[in-house]
C-alpha cells in the first residue's frame, strides 16, 4: 500500500535527487532499493530562469534504510521549495503539501469537494492536458505547466512534473505532481509581451518616420511612418541596403553614417533631400546607432520628420505674423523691429537716418463711395510703386488702413531726394476700376538722432508731422519741429478746457441770416457754434475745430448745439417772432452715440417746437464711414418727422450726386468758394449753375453760401437761386443781435426789393 498523503509536511521522502537527474535518477534509486512495496513519489524540480523546472525525482518507501533525521531533511527541502500534490487515477485530489494549500489557500477537505476544473482554469491549452493523461496512461512521466485559481481569485502557475505509479496488477493507482511556482515568471513574462506589443505598435504607428539598419545598412526593421513620408512599400525594403533603395543619398550623408557606426551621433534640423525622380523633401533627421547585448554596434537607427508642410505653415504664419496680408508688405510690428535693429546700426556706426509716415488723402472717400474693392486696388499700386521707388534707399511698411510707414538711411540730401523720388511716383495717375485716378500723399518726417532716439519717440515725432501735413490741407510734406509737441499739448489741454467749458455753458450759438429770395417768406438763420472763451474771448470754431476730433466729446457738443438751437425757437415762437427754420451742423460723431433722430424727435416735443421749424446741414464726410448704413436709417426717420435736411458744401466733393440718390436730402447749399470767384472763373459760374439747374430739376431747394457784395447777389438771383447767406446780409450774430431779422429789418429786404426792381 502507498503510504497515505496528509495536510502536513510530507515525511520520510527517501532520497532527494536534483539538477536535472529526473525520471532516470528516479527508476536507478527504485532498482536499487529493490522493495516492491515501495510508495515511491517521483518530482522534477530543477529551476531554469527563462523556462521551467528541468526535474527533480524523489522517491519515498516505507522501508528505506535512512535515519528519520535524514528523511525529514529531506522533507523540509521538498515543503520549503515544491508544491506536492496526489491525485488518484481520476485526477481526483487525495493529498496536498503545506507549501500548496497555504498558496491555494483551501483546505485539503475543501480542495477534495471541489472538481479539479474548477481550480484548473484553462490559462493553458487544453492539449496539455491531452497530452499530460496520454502519457501517464503508458506509464511515462509529463512535463508542463498547470494554472490554478486560488480561493481569493488569484491565479497560481506551476511548473511539474507528473508521474503516474500503478499497483502490482498493472492498474494506474495515481498521479503525484510536483511542482515550482512560476506565477511571478508568468505575470513577468506577461508583462514583457505586453510591453514587446506596446514598443512595436509604438515603434509601427511612430509619429516620426523610423528604421533601423544593420552595420550593412540593410533595412531591419521601420515604422509604418517611414513608408509613407518616401513612398515606400514593405518590398521595397526587405533585405535591402538603404543606399539601393536610395540610390540619390548624398556622399556626406554617407560620410555621417559610417561615423554613427563608429558611434557617433548625427543629427540635422532642416536639409533638403532631392530625390532621383526630381521630388523634393525638407526633412528633419537624427541618426544613431544601436547595440547588441554585448555592447557592441549592431547597427544605425535612423529617425526622420518629413517637414516640408510644417514648414510651408510656419512660413505662413511668419507672414501673417509680419507681412501685411494686402501688399506683402512689413507690417506694424516688423516697422518697429526694423526702427530698433536701425537705431543700433546708427549708434554703432554713427549714422543718421529718417522715418516717415504716410496718409493715402481721401482714401475713406474712395473706400465709401467706391467700395472697398477699388480701395484695395489703390491701396496694392501705391504700395508697389513705393516699394519700388525706395528700392535700395529706404524700407516702406503698411501700418494699416491708409497710412503707411517709411525708414531712410542717409544724410539730409540723401533723405530729400528719396521724398522726391517717391513724390514724382505717385504723380502719374492710378489705373483702377476701368479709370485713371490721381492720388495724393501726406508726409510727416523725423530724424535719428536729431529728433529722437527711441522707436517710440520718433513714430511719435513723425506722428505730430503728419497731423500738421493734414491740417494744411494735405499732399505735403511736414518736418518734425520741437513745437509740434506744444501743439499736442495744447491740444490736449483745450480738449480738457472744452469739456469744463460743456459744463459750465461757455458755448453759445450766433446765427447768420439765410435770406429767401421771395421778401415776403420770413428769414431762416444757420446756428453757429461760438466759444466764449475766459482768456481767449469768443472763439469761432475754426479756433478749436481740432478738439472736435474726439468723437465723443464732438457728439456730446452736437447734442448741447441742437438743444440750444431749439431752445431758440421755442423762445422766438413763444416772443411771437417771426422766422422760417433755424439751422443746425451736424456732424459725424452725433450719428454714432445713440440715434440722432430720436433725440431730435425728443428735444422738439420737450420745447413744443414743430419739426419744420428746424433743419439739419451735413457735408459728404457724414456719408463716409463704416457707419453709412446706420446714418440712411438715421436720416430717413429724421425725414420722416419733417425735419428738412441740406447737403451743406456741394460741389466740392465728387460723390455728392451718389448722396443725392441715397439719402433723403431737401436743399442744397453751393459752396462759398465757387459763389466768391464765379465772376472771375467761368467754371466756377458754370458749376453755380448747374447745381441750381440740377437742384430744379430734382425739386430741391438751393442756397448759395458766402454772398459777400451785391453783384454775386444779383448775379445768383438771376439765376433762380432760391436763398443767400452770407456778409452783404449779416455776419454771424448772437440771439439779442439778430431780433431785428426776426423783426422783418428792412435792411435785410431792401437789397432783396431793390434786386427784384
Amino acid at each position: 500500500m502507498t503510504a497515505p498523503f496528509t495536510a502536513r509536511p510530507l515525511g520520510n521522502l527517501g532520497n532527494l535527487l536534483i539538477i536535472g537527474l529526473c525520471a532516470a535518477q528516479g527508476l536507478l534509486i527504485y532498482a536499487l532499493t529493490g522493495v516492491s512495496n515501495w510508495a515511491v513519489l517521483v518530482a522534477a524540480a530543477v529551476i531554469c530562469l527563462s523556462v521551467s523546472i528541468a526535474g527533480l525525482l524523489f522517491v519515498r518507501t516505507n522501508g528505506v534504510p535512512g535515519s528519520t533525521r535524514q528523511r525529514g531533511s529531506y522533507d523540509e527541502t521538498i515543503e520549503q521549495f515544491f508544491y506536492v500534490l496526489k491525485s488518484d487515477r481520476h485526477g481526483r485530489l487525495i493529498d496536498a503539501n503545506t507549501k500548496y494549500l497555504a498558496r491555494i489557500g483551501y483546505t485539503l477537505q475543501e480542495l477534495s469537494k471541489l472538481p479539479r476544473h474548477r481550480l484548473r482554469v484553462g490559462h493553458y491549452e487544453t492539449s496539455s492536458l491531452s497530452e499530460m493523461w496520454a502519457s501517464v496512461r503508458v506509464g511515462k512521466s509529463w512535463s508542463g505547466e498547470f494554472c490554478d485559481q486560488a480561493k481569493d481569485g488569484s491565479l497560481v502557475w506551476m511548473s511539474a512534473i507528473v508521474v503516474p505509479f500503478w499497483d502490482a496488477q498493472g492498474n494506474l493507482q495515481s498521479l503525484t505532481t510536483v511542482g515550482v511556482d512560476i506565477t511571478d515568471k508568468r505575470h513577468a513574462e506577461q508583462a514583457l509581451k505586453e510591453a514587446n506589443s506596446r514598443l512595436k505598435a509604438f515603434i509601427k504607428h511612430a509619429p516620426a518616420a523610423v528604421a533601423m539598419f544593420d552595420k550593412e545598412m540593410r533595412y531591419v526593421a521601420y515604422t509604418d511612418r517611414w513608408l509613407a513620408d518616401y513612398n515606400l512599400g514593405t518590398a521595397d525594403l526587405t533585405g535591402r541596403c538603404h543606399y539601393e533603395v536610395f540610390p540619390e543619398i548624398p556622399e556626406h550623408w554617407k560620410r555621417k553614417h559610417q561615423r554613427v557606426l563608429a558611434g557617433a551621433t548625427e543629427y540635422c534640423e532642416e536639409e533638403k533631400f532631392v530625390r532621383a525622380d526630381g521630388r523634393e523633401n525638407i526633412i528633419r533627421w537624427e541618426v544613431r546607432p544601436w547595440y547588441l547585448p554585448d555592447q557592441s554596434i549592431g547597427g544605425m537607427m535612423m529617425m526622420t520628420e518629413e517637414i516640408s508642410e510644417r514648414n510651408k505653415i510656419r512660413d505662413k504664419l511668419w507672414r501673417l505674423a509680419n507681412l501685411d496680408v494686402l501688399t506683402s508688405l512689413p507690417n506694424r510690428l516688423s516697422f518697429n523691429e526694423l526702427i530698433h535693429n536701425e537705431i543700433q546700426f546708427s549708434q554703432s556706426s554713427n549714422a543718421q537716418f529718417a522715418v516717415a509716415l504716410l496718409d493715402i488723402d481721401r482714401l475713406k472717400e474712395v473706400n465709401d463711395t467706391l467700395g472697398h474693392d477699388v480701395g484695395d486696388q489703390m491701396l496694392k499700386q501705391l504700395a508697389s510703386r513705393l516699394n519700388d521707388a525706395l528700392s535700395g534707399v529706404g524700407k516702406i511698411a503698411r501700418l494699416g488702413g491708409d497710412e503707411f510707414a517709411v525708414l531712410i538711411r542717409g544724410e539730409d540730401p540723401e533723405i530729400t531726394a528719396a521724398f522726391d523720388v517717391m513724390r514724382e511716383a505717385l504723380e502719374e495717375p492710378l489705373a483702377i476700376g476701368g479709370t485713371r485716378r490721381n492720388c495724393t500723399v501726406s508726409v510727416g518726417v523725423t530724424k535719428f538722432p536729431n529728433d529722437a532716439t527711441t522707436a517710440g519717440d520718433l513714430l511719435k515725432n513723425a506722428d505730430l508731422a503728419l497731423y500738421r501735413a493734414k491740417s494744411d490741407g494735405r499732399d505735403r510734406v511736414v518736418h518734425f519741429v520741437p513745437d509740434m509737441r506744444s501743439a499736442l499739448r495744447r491740444r490736449v489741454e483745450l480738449q480738457q478746457e472744452a469739456r469744463h467749458a460743456l459744463e459750465a455753458g461757455q458755448f453759445i450759438l450766433h446765427f447768420m441770416p439765410v435770406v429767401p429770395i421771395d421778401p415776403t417768406k420770413p428769414v431762416s438763420f444757420e446756428a453757429l457754434l461760438r466759444w466764449e472763451h475766459p482768456v481767449h474771448g469768443l472763439l469761432a470754431p475754426g479756433n478749436f475745430e481740432e478738439v472736435l476730433e474726439d468723437p465723443r466729446l464732438a457728439a456730446s457738443v452736437g447734442s448741447y448745439v441742437i438743444e440750444m438751437a431749439i431752445r431758440q425757437a421755442a423762445t422766438w415762437m413763444s416772443e411771437g417772432r417771426e422766422f422760417g427754420r433755424i439751422a443746425v451742423n451736424v456732424l459725424s460723431a452725433d450719428f454714432s452715440f445713440g440715434c440722432l433722430a430720436t433725440r431730435l424727435q425728443a428735444t422738439l416735443g420737450r420745447y413744443h417746437v414743430p419739426a419744420s421749424k428746424l433743419c439739419i446741414e451735413v457735408t459728404e464726410r457724414v456719408f463716409l464711414g463704416a457707419s453709412v448704413t446706420n446714418v440712411a436709417e438715421t436720416m430717413h426717420r429724421i425725414n420722416a418727422l419733417g425735419v428738412e435736411v441740406a447737403l451743406d458744401d456741394f460741389g466740392t466733393g465728387y460723390a455728392s450726386l451718389t448722396h443725392l440718390k441715397a439719402f433723403p436730402i431737401d436743399r442744397l447749399k453751393i459752396d462759398r468758394s465757387f459763389v466768391q470767384d464765379m465772376h472771375e472763373n467761368n467754371n466756377s459760374l458754370s458749376i453755380v449753375q448747374a447745381i441750381i439747374q440740377l437742384g430744379q430739376s430734382l425739386g430741391l431747394r438751393v442756397t448759395a453760401e458766402g454772398v459777400e457784395n451785391y453783384d454775386q447777389f444779383v448775379l445768383l438771383q438771376s439765376m433762380g437761386c432760391g436763398s443767400f447767406q452770407g456778409f452783404y446780409f449779416s455776419p454771424p450774430r448772437s440771439a439779442e443781435e439778430i431780433s431785428n431779422f426776426v423783426a422783418g429789418d428792412l435792411a435785410v429786404r431792401r437789397p432783396a426789393a431793390h434786386a427784384l426792381g
